[in-house]
């Protein structure tokens, strides 16, 4: 090996096959390194003072004969390439330039570099805790439940490469791996490929010199029939195809291949599209800004006599799904867990492949730390030598099962999922299922099925009834006084432990509603678990209606539902609409029975598993810090469980790679549609509470977000507020979740505003609201500095028509993992352009509206039109305006008073909703009406029946067609705001629900239009 890489042992593999038949080869360098954090054994003196390790040469030599690709499914006995001749203490050589990693997306963040990140090599060991912990993290409660507590061989991988002229050359790749006898030892491999050369190693020939140079075979978990090269093949040879490959598969080295950032790394191997070869990117499954496998893929293949066979196990984990919200960059998981990521000196960040060609040694130290950074990142947060969980949010509901199966006294998951969401396991056989079009797909994807026929119904209506969150801008315009944000404190979590369970087994609907008024009696509290389709008419005076409808892919609050059949809406928001005076008819809802517990008292699952959580964030921030990446994990935890019950609830699709087609995400452990729907209720409905009492007591509120808004009302005023009954319960919940009864909590202060739109306002205080509404602004500027708010605030302010925003777009997974027209890891550039128009969710009270000039930081004044807003009367008026907006903003923008006259003079004198065709509107109301569960027609209700029976016996009543398309979209909860009024469906819908099922419309039956 060259001088220029000390401590390295050295030697050549060759690795697939030119057309000329030849081999391609590639450099591997193999050391021993001191592991830099506590997690392994201690070390000894020489090794801590920074030793390396060298591997003699002779520990990983070649075994004679050439190994042969072949899938993980098959033992292909296809012609294999020539056998490569090693060439030790020998350096690839090329002079093709190399990218940097500021092409992966996670790491091109504005912030400046790590401070004193320097090389391991050069400081042999990083700050470790002074004083060892009392508590490990793995022996708390939640983290227990959370982990896998499987061992497992975590091997850290990472790449670099060069992007020029539209294709990616792999510079190297690398791979840390703690050493299987020697847990303090960490054992470093790189795989060179000849600079510029374009070649890529497999996947499989990488990942077995990672098990010859480390020794995995001498793992415990490797059975002891492998070898260095392999199985023999008189060790599970038979005659039976099926039975050699089931042989082989258990005679494997299980692999934990964990990256951060998959979608740049694992895109870097050599697939050659093959039927016999393993393509590992359809094995892959896209989560929480990673690629991981939802189960091992098998990777065999046998040398060119077929004598010696190479079995793998591999397990894909992505450090992205496991770091805590906001702290997701590589650099960020080197600080947590002591091993500060390198910087590269100077400019050569951007000359890449000259600093591997002039200074190697400094080019395999900062390759090899990012390796490395994996890890001891998975080690510290999951223990070490430990597979972790798919993801920390999956994790997080595996805790949830845990405390929960304790709470209701149950000894399996299949008995949690039972009693907590009300599903079973699917019958095939000898049962009445649901039928497979009104099947939701977060319990069908999984095999499970609703317990009973009531259990469906009121599970159904939940999922229509599930919203997204309250977002909206009351106050668009330039407000030079004191405001604050204020959130409500943990809010999904303090909701989540307000929700009651529902007794399922006992039959989970306590009352039906059925056409009538509903009055406070029959929601007499913010929990009580009642789902209903309504109308309403809220009373004039209420600022702030409470009941949401779908329309134009966002929530509409309006005064009334006139126009529009009803609305899906839950417990929490019916009562606060009641309490706010409203008149609401159901048109068809449910009463759930609420599960006792031993004592008597109200089930709630959530509150004890949630509280479980919390308790053991706390004890890990007392025991590791504050801050730590202990507490973070927990803190991403609590949060990560209302959205695991949210999971698939609204009808979610991805790419499936192995399938290569688009499906259905399907429900997680914890899904359940009545818990998801009931958590946002109650957000909405605090919300909601706040911003009407905040109203009448003569304060403003200009912006609300999910779970906060800014006021002009002071923090300690807003606590008090009653919300009309509902903080007692909050208090409540708080108390039990936190042991403090506070609900509310200043977040930002500032003393001016510019309100734009939704998630869109910024001052230029520092520490102030800086949100950016999609707007993104340019690289190198820091998030919330003095220079970012000057960008929003300028771009905004001076703008006359849509801001161009033009940014550097990555390729999907889809495209990524795709057999036909597969893209590299290669960027693009997207040229768009961003309207910072006010969103129109609420009406502009023109009469308020006012010029008032935005001071710039150079001076210089512009004007933004000031106003305030009300409800719409109704959601058609809401659909007329902003489409009128739309229009208007293809050329221009509503910035100023004049422009937004213009839009008011072309909303007043417009004209009204137009139907084209009145009778395809009819049907497709009827067709909405019957799927969302507001009416029942017998004929389509029949289960002997397929769909395009029913399809055809729709379209035999002469108000046109339906297609499969349109039976299926008719049950989206958007689609519930395209209803007409159920009294004007009423001629067609009393002779369609009396006509029996076997009977057919003639002219008799269809009504002239």
């Amino acid at each position: 090996m060259s001088a220029a890489a000390p401590g390295w042992a050295s030697h050549t593999i060759a690795d697939g096959v030119r057309a000329d038949g030849s081999a391609p080869a590639f450099e591997v360098l193999v050391r021993r390194v001191p592991r830099v954090t506590a997690t392994g054994a201690r070390p000894s003196a020489a090794v801590a003072r920074g030793a390396v390790v060298p591997v003699a040469a002779a520990s990983v030599a070649v075994p004679s004969g050439a190994v042969d690709d072949s899938d993980s499914q098959r033992l292909s006995e296809s012609n294999a390439p020539q056998n490569p001749r090693n060439h030790a203490a020998k350096r690839a050589r090329s002079l093709a330039p190399m990218g940097s990693p500021e092409l992966r997306p996670c790491d091109r963040a504005a912030d400046e570099p790590v401070a004193g990140a320097v090389s391991v090599a050069a400081t042999g060991s990083a700050q470790a805790p002074a004083v060892a912990p009392q508590i490990a993290f793995g022996d708390l409660p939640s983290v227990r439940a959370m982990g896998t507590g499987r061992a497992g061989l975590v091997v850290g991988f990472d790449t670099e490469f060069t992007t020029t002229g539209g294709v990616r050359v792999i510079d190297s790749y690398q791979f840390s791996v703690p050493d299987p006898l020697d847990s303090s030892l960490m054992v470093q491999v790189a795989i060179l490929p000849e600079l510029g050369s374009g070649n890529r190693v497999s996947l499989l020939t990488a990942l077995w010199e990672v098990v010859r140079a480390a020794k995995l075979w001498e793992s415990p978990l490797v059975p002891d029939e492998v070898g260095p090269r392999g199985v023999a093949r008189s060790a599970f040879w038979s005659d039976d195809y099926a039975e050699r490959v089931e042989k082989l598969a258990k005679l494997r080295v299980p692999i934990v291949l964990a990256c951060h950032y998959g979608a740049a790394d694992l895109t870097a191997f050599r697939i050659d599209g093959r039927a016999r070869d393993l393509d590992h990117l359809t094995r892959l499954t896209s989560a929480a800004g990673g690629l991981v496998t939802l189960l091992p893929f098998r990777m065999q293949r046998g040398d060119r006599n077929h004598w010696w066979w190479q079995s793998l196990s591999v397990s894909v984990r992505d450090t992205m799904a496991h770091a805590p919200a906001g702290k997701q960059r590589l650099a960020d998981l080197g600080d947590a867990c002591g091993v500060p990521k390198i910087d590269v000196p100077g400019t050569w960040i951007s000359r890449m492949t000259e600093y591997r060609e002039h200074h190697l040694d400094e080019f395999l130290e900062y390759g090899m730390n990012d390796a490395d950074i994996v890890v001891e990142y998975l080690a510290r947060v999951w223990d070490d030598g430990v597979v972790p969980p798919i993801t920390l949010s999956g994790g997080a509901a595996a805790a949830l099962v845990a405390s929960g199966s304790e709470y209701l006294g149950v000894g399996s998951a299949k008995d949690f999922r039972r009693l907590f969401a009300g599903l079973k396991p699917e019958e095939v056989e000898g049962f009445e299922v649901v039928v497979e079009d009104d099947k939701l797909s977060f319990y069908a994807q999984r095999g499970r099925e609703p317990i009973d026929g009531a259990a469906d119904q009121f599970m159904t209506s939940c999922a229509r009834g599930y919203h997204g969150g309250l977002n909206s801008c009351p106050a668009p315009g330039y407000y030079p006084v004191p405001t604050v944000d204020i959130d409500a404190q943990n809010a999904y979590p303090t909701a989540m432990a307000s929700v009651l369970d529902v007794d399922w087994e006992a039959g989970a609907i306590d009352e039906v509603f059925h056409e009538r008024w509903l009055t406070q009696d029959d929601v007499p509290t913010p929990d009580s678990p009642v789902v209903a389709f309504v109308s309403f008419t809220f009373p004039r005076t209420v600022a702030f209606p409470t009941l949401p409808i779908i329309a134009d892919g966002t929530l509409i609050y309006p005064s009334t539902s006139e126009g529009v059949a009803g609305t899906w809406v839950c417990g929490p928001e019916l009562w606060l609409a009641l309490r706010l005076g409203a008149e609401v008819f159901c048109q068809i809802g449910y009463a759930g029975r609420v599960l006792k517990t031993a004592d008597g008292e109200p089930s709630r699952v959530l509150r004890h598993g949630v509280r479980q959580l919390i308790d053991d964030r706390n004890t890990a921030k007392r025991v590791f810090g504050k801050g730590s990446i202990e507490e973070g994990t927990l803190k991403t935890g609590v949060n990560s469980v209302y959205g695991k019950t949210a999971q698939d609830v609204a009808e979610q699709h991805s790419w499936d790679a192995r399938l290569q087609e688009y499906g259905d995400v399907g429900g997680s452990a914890i899904t359940s549609p009545y818990h998801a729907a009931f958590t946002t209720s109650f957000v909405r409905a605090q919300l909601h509470a706040a911003l009407n009492q905040i109203t009448e007591l003569g304060g403003n509120v200009y912006s609300v977000t999910t779970d906060g808004f800014i006021t002009d009302v002071l923090a300690h005023e807003v606590e008090v507020l009653d919300l009309y009954g509902l903080a007692d319960m909050l208090r409540d919940a708080r108390l039990a979740l936190t042991g403090d009864p506070s609900i509310w909590e200043p977040k930002h202060a500032q003393d001016d505003l510019v309100n734009f739109t939704t998630r869109g306002n910024v001052s230029q205080d520092l520490g102030g609201v800086c949100a950016h509404n999609g707007l993104k602004a340019p690289k190198g500027i820091v998030p919330d500095s003095a220079e970012d708010r000057e960008y929003l605030l300028r771009a905004v302010v001076t703008r006359d028509g849509r801001v161009p925003n033009g940014y550097t777009r990555f390729p999907s997974f889809q495209e990524l993992s795709r057999r036909d027209d597969r893209r590299d890891f290669i960027p693009s550039r997207i040229d768009r352009s961003v309207s910072l128009d006010y969103d129109l969710k609420r009406s502009p009270v023109m009469a308020s509206m006012t010029a008032e000039l935005v001071p710039l930081p150079d001076g210089t004044e512009h004007e933004m039109a000031t106003f305030g807003t009300e409800p719409w009367p109704t959601v058609d008026d809401a659909l007329r305006a902003r489409g009128i907006a739309r229009e208007m903003a293809k050329t221009g923008c509503l910035r100023t008073v004049a422009e937004w006259h213009e839009w008011h003079l072309r909303f007043a004198y417009g004209k009204g909703r137009r139907i084209v065709t009145p009778q395809r509107a009819v049907l497709m109301s009827l067709v909405i009406a019957h799927r969302q569960g507001v009416i029942e027609i017998p004929w389509l209700a029949n289960r002997d029946r397929t769909v395009a029976e029913k399809l055809t016996w729709l379209g035999q009543w002469g108000l046109g067609t339906v297609s499969r398309g349109d039976w299926d979209n008719a049950r989206r909860p958007e689609r519930a705001s395209q209803m007409l009024p159920l009294d004007m469906l009423a001629p067609y819908l009393d002779r369609m629900r009396a006509m029996a099922p076997g009977d057919h419309p003639t002219d008799v039956h269809r009504l002239p239009y």
